[in-house]
């Protein structure tokens, strides 16, 4: 350990700890692109997508954290440029499962429950990560990913498939989101406006500032705000619920010499979500407790239902922060690269839990998350005999969470009896605990990978990642809240740790059939690591959940297609994992979500992406996957009528067998100097589960949400007003649905509730875009 220390310290202390944006390309390379000032080198970075000049051969991504082209990298790669996040009006991370066919979420907006290829989900454990890394300009947010800065002023986005642990790391089992922001521009002044105003109170503003400071250096400062739609309605007191986000986003960029850069970036999110009801209940008993206050108050439930009746209206904060600094030297060949950063996250939430206006149980939480990183990293120029990337890694993170929870919860159970051991009147009484847990991560890792070019079209990859895991968790006892008259659970205090020593590696080859023509083959080991399961109330809950073992093989190809000027990829795949971790409802843990280990599950499939501009004046980015996901032998649950039921071969949680995403747009001069253009982007998602064991009511239809938008511009695209719609046909399709908190006290143990999503209804509004 000291020894990593002092490695890292002294390379923090020898590049200022600042640095460089990912992996700098060899500056003797030719031919080289004509590429833009963007994030990943210094003043000289990736072209958007399909430029007006040129082709998607000229396309660079950092899918092996070193500049590459698209059409070259052996790895699954969606990429998504700016411009199609605004024409989609994607806000946030969690909307990009609208542009990805491998992408999907499961749960609110903000809970950040990602998956790729059906692996992943949503961990209540607060020392558990989810298996999709999200990685904002080189910077890993880990345990910060569902609180992630806001997609504005972003260059590109790559969505990574399949297991990313030998470069990524300890979160990236199922694969990786890589955003790229746009750097500093040391050439010019600009100024960007962009603002969206929508039905349902939806609103979008965004202002992106460059100022060069002097030859080499500038300076960028970009800001947003936004509001969701508002679609759950609480009809006590009127209210929507409103998500609003206030960003800002600031980087300086510095070449001092030509060999050296550095570049420091700073960005600020804070999120809020006022009124309304934090989900709404579709399905209940007639003539239950539960069912009379919902009715009382005027709620209607059925499946689209969009109306709660709570008491108080949720409320929620969310702060996220984060500051890196990057320095990338030129050795004169190999590129040497230092990346520092920290990021926190300041949260507080208090939700009426009981889903009535009847006080049954109330829950506050607070969090504050405050994590360290340091990666120091060399790779070589591009096109040599051996191409290489690697580097050393550590990471600490330190959590600390209170969570309140309160009210008379067993009072509906008087009625028959049944509250513990036949005391009727304790459920008459106000039950309440407090409960504080802390958590610690440390992460050490060493890592390499490299090309082998053993002749002009045969190419050899070989990879590993080295590391060491060490998590703690530990809480306090459970004290008595200070309204309560006795603790509900009364559980006592843990301490529980998980070590653990990995080696994931990635092994395989790519050959050129011909000058347009490339097909790959991978083998992938990855890692999630372990965590302390601080839901374990019982002694059949396990306190350590061990680390997930993803092992991917993967066939696939790259072809460019109408001269250069679009692409079709695909691949298939087949992976199996081991100690899946996995978040699931427990009848006999008192009707809590509790965290462990699925025994195996299998995902197999095949993935394809059609883009570029395949005629004059049309853009098009079409991608389907077809995933075959389910668990395997050894994994059983309880339903919701507590039966013990086998999951095997059943659909993995909130996993589409099919998905199609598409996003296109026709532009042509309608007068001098103005050009008119048409968008239309569609998702279509076949049937999903929110639980285990694929319960109907628990099911979600497959369905094709549709988004369009047609406008004008200038032809230098300095100036375009737009009227778009999203969900053009008012189809209503929740994010996710699941069993009614508190129902059971509420003697209603088969309602369930669902998560109304942005786009669970249908929204019309009007963009305008400046650039000065």
């Amino acid at each position: 350990m000291r020894f990593w220390g002092r490695l890292i310290g002294t390379s923090m202390l020898a590049l200022s700890s600042v640095a460089h944006a990912e992996g700098t390309a060899d500056r003797q390379e030719a031919p080289r692109p004509q590429v833009a000032p963007d994030q990943q080198s210094g003043s000289q970075a990736a072209p958007e997508p399909v430029p007006e000049v040129g082709g998607v051969g000229d396309i660079v991504v950092t899918a092996n954290r070193r500049e590459e082209r698209l059409q070259s990298v052996p790895v699954t790669v969606t990429l998504v440029d700016g411009a199609q996040l605004t024409r989609q009006n994607v806000n946030a991370v969690e909307d990009l499962a609208r542009t990805a066919p491998a992408l999907n979420t499961a749960g609110p907006a903000g809970f950040g429950a990602l998956s790729i290829r059906g692996v992943g989900g949503l961990s209540f454990s607060r020392s558990s990560e989810g298996s999709v890394g999200v990685v904002v300009d080189g910077v890993s947010l880990a345990n910060t990913s569902t609180n992630p800065p806001l997609l504005f002023d972003v260059s590109r986005v790559e969505v990574l498939e399949g297991p990313q642990g030998t470069l990524f790391g300890r979160n990236s089992s199922a694969g990786v989101i890589n955003i790229v922001t746009n750097a500093p521009n040391p050439t010019k002044v600009e100024a960007i406006g962009h603002a969206d105003i929508g039905t349902r109170n939806n609103y979008i503003g965004r202002a992106v500032f460059n100022l060069p400071i002097g030859a080499n250096a500038a300076l960028r400062v970009t800001g947003s705000y936004s509001q969701d739609p508002q679609m759950q309605r609480n009809l006590i007191d009127g209210t929507y619920l409103r998500r609003e986000a206030k960003a800002g986003r600031a980087r300086f960029l510095w070449e001092p010499s030509s060999v050296l850069t550095f570049n420091l970036a700073a960005d600020y999110t804070d999120t809020d979500v006022d009124g309304g009801a934090s989900w709404t209940v579709y399905s209940s008993t007639p003539g239950s407790p539960l069912s009379s206050r919902l009715a009382a108050c005027g709620v209607e439930v059925r499946q689209e239902n969009q109306q709660g009746c709570v008491s108080p209206s949720t409320v929620s904060s969310n702060k996220s922060f984060g500051f890196s600094g990057q320095a990338d030297y030129d050795l004169g060949g190999p590129t040497l690269t230092s990346i520092t950063a920290y990021r926190g996250v300041r949260g507080r939430s208090s939700t009426d839990v009981d889903s009535t206006s009847a006080y049954r149980l109330q829950n506050d939480v607070r969090d504050r998350i405050n994590n360290f990183s340091q990666e120091l990293r060399i790779s070589s120029p591009s096109r040599g005999f051996i191409e290489y990337v690697g580097g050393l890694y550590y990471f600490r993170s330190k959590l600390n969470n209170i969570s309140s929870s309160v009210g008379p919860v067993l009072t509906d159970l008087g009625a028959i009896n049944a509250c513990p051991l036949g005391a009727a009147s304790l459920c008459t009484l106000t039950l309440g605990q407090v409960r504080p847990i802390e958590t610690r991560i440390e992460s050490y890792a060493a890592f390499a990978q490299a090309t082998v070019n053993a002749t002009d079209a045969f190419r050899v990859i070989l990879g590993g990642r080295l590391g060491r895991e060490d998590v703690q968790a530990n809480s306090g006892a459970t004290s008595t809240a200070p309204s309560a008259a006795a603790q509900l659970t009364g559980a006592q205090a843990f301490s529980g740790s998980a070590r653990d020593t990995y080696f994931s590696y990635r092994v395989g080859a790519q050959y050129d059939l011909t000058s347009n023509v490339m097909a790959f083959a991978t083998y992938t080991r990855g890692y999630k690591g372990p965590a302390v399961n601080d839901g374990a109330t019982t002694a059949s809950v396990p306190l350590v959940v061990r680390p997930e073992i993803p092992k991917s093989g993967e066939i696939g190809f790259k072809t460019t297609l109408a001269g250069g000027r679009a692409a079709l990829n695909g691949t298939f795949f087949y992976t199996t994992i081991e100690n899946f971790q996995a978040q699931f409802f427990d009848p006999s843990a008192g009707g809590a979500f509790i965290f462990g280990n699925a025994p195996k599950l299998t995902t197999k499939g095949v993935s394809a992406n059609l883009f570029g501009r395949l005629v004059k004046g049309l853009t098009a980015n079409l991608g389907v996957a077809y995933t075959d996901a389910k668990y395997g032998a050894g994994y059983s649950v309880l339903n919701f009528a507590n039966v013990v039921t086998s999951a095997e071969d059943r659909q993995l949680i909130g996993s589409p067998k099919w998905k199609v995403s598409a996003s296109t747009e026709y532009s042509a001069p309608v007068v001098s100097g103005i050009d008119g253009f048409a968008q239309l982007d569609v998702v279509y998602r076949s049937r999903t589960f929110s639980n285990a064991v694929n319960d109907r009511i628990l099911s979600n239809e497959g369905a094709a949400i549709f988004g369009g938008r047609l406008g004008v511009r200038t032809s230098d695209e300095r100036y375009g007003a737009s009227v778009f719609t999203r969900n053009l046909f008012d189809t209503y399709r929740p994010t996710a649905r699941f069993a009614t908190p508190v129902a059971r006290q509420q003697l209603d143990p088969g309602s369930f509730s669902q998560f109304s999503g942005p786009e669970s209804r249908r929204v019309i509004g009007m963009s305008l875009d400046a650039r000065f």
